[in-house]
Formats: C-alpha cells, sequence, structure tokens
C-alpha cells in the first residue's frame, strides 16, 4: 500500500536509527532531525512532504504492516480522540525529555542510562560498541529520545499489524501538528 512517491526503502534508516544505538546511544539524539526536517519541508512546499513521501516509519508500517484481512479502524482512531491523546503524549514527554535533562546538567537529578517505554517502563541499558566522553546531561537525552521513538515505533508496528499499514499516520503526533499548521496558514491566506 505504497502512497504514490512514497520511497519504499525508506524503512532502512528507522532500523539503522535503532541499531546505531547500540553502536553508541549519541546516536539516538538524530530523533531531532526526524521532528525537525517534516517542518522544514512543510515550510518549503507548503505540503506534508515529509508524511507523503519521505517518511521511514511509514516505509516501514508499510514494509511490516498487514496486507489482507484489514479489520475496520476502531472508533478511537476514526473520531480523532487518540490523534488528540498521541498529542498529548508527544508533548508530555518532550516536557519530560526537556525537563529531566535540564535537571541532569544542573547536577540535580541522576542520568538516566536506561531504555524507559511509554514513559514508565523501565527496561535496559543498551551494551555500547563505542564509548565516547559525553556529558550526563546528553547521555541521558540520548536514552530518552531512543526510549520515545521506540515507544512510538511499536505502536505503530502492532496497529499495523491489526488494522491497516499506516494507520499510525492517522494519530502521528507530526503529522496532527502539520495538519494544523496547514489549516492555519490556509486561513492567513487573503
Amino acid at each position: 500500500m505504497n502512497r504514490k512517491g512514497l520511497l519504499p526503502n525508506l524503512f532502512i534508516i528507522t532500523l539503522s536509527y535503532f541499531a546505531l544505538g547500540f553502536v553508541s546511544i549519541l546516536f539516538a539524539n538524530l530523533a531531532l532531525l526526524c521532528m525537525v526536517l517534516p517542518f522544514i519541508l512543510l515550510a518549503k512546499a507548503k505540503k506534508k512532504l515529509w508524511c507523503q513521501t519521505y517518511c521511514p516509519r511509514a516505509s516501514l508500517l508499510d514494509a511490516a504492516g498487514k496486507k489482507t484481512n484489514w479489520r475496520k479502524n476502531p472508533s478511537l482512531i476514526t473520531s480523532g480522540k487518540l490523534r488528540g491523546i498521541m498529542l498529548w503524549y508527544f508533548g508530555l514527554n518532550l516536557l519530560f525529555i526537556t525537563g529531566s535533562t535540564i535537571q541532569v546538567a544542573m547536577l540535580r537529578m541522576e542520568a538516566m542510562q536506561y531504555i524507559r517505554l511509554f514513559i514508565a517502563i523501565k527496561l535496559f541499558s543498551l551494551p555500547q560498541l563505542i564509548t565516547f566522553q559525553a556529558p550526563l546531561f546528553l547521555m541521558h537525552l540520548s536514552y530518552r529520545f531512543y526510549g520515545m521513538m521506540a515507544s512510538t515505533t511499536i505502536l505503530a508496528l502492532v496497529l499495523s499489524r491489526i488494522y491497516r499499514p499506516r494507520i499510525w499516520c492517522a494519530v502521528c503526533p507530526i503529522g496532527t501538528i502539520s495538519d494544523a499548521t496547514l489549516r492555519v496558514q490556509r486561513k492567513m491566506k487573503p
């Protein structure tokens, strides 16, 4: 179910992101690029070019998603309620990431050097092939980003297997913010 223009092998970027976390967790900060690049493309193209063409997670979902016997989308998704929940989760997660990283940088909190899924589920520290001497706040930030990206990717993959491959796109916070930005831009046009 590739959308027109979606590059089919971009899922390699998503897989590489998670693999690079085992090389050095500092690569997890590339998540910032995944959060900023869609809006740079949106500003230039005035359309959701990232979502329609370049999103590596969408490519992964197309590759891994269930291809037949789709179930009916749940009302939580079709009503837009999950979209709002995911936007709040994303915002809350970014708030925790920012606040805790500042606290670690100010030496008021111990650095988290393990993966935490869905903000609350403590997992483990990743083995590192290369160890860099980096400030503790940067290590903390890296693990927080890795956990956030892993959480949303796991959720997206589960939804893609139960429902449709790209059902995640209906609730993706980046897509939600992009849609809101486009609506505001249309209203501002004379």
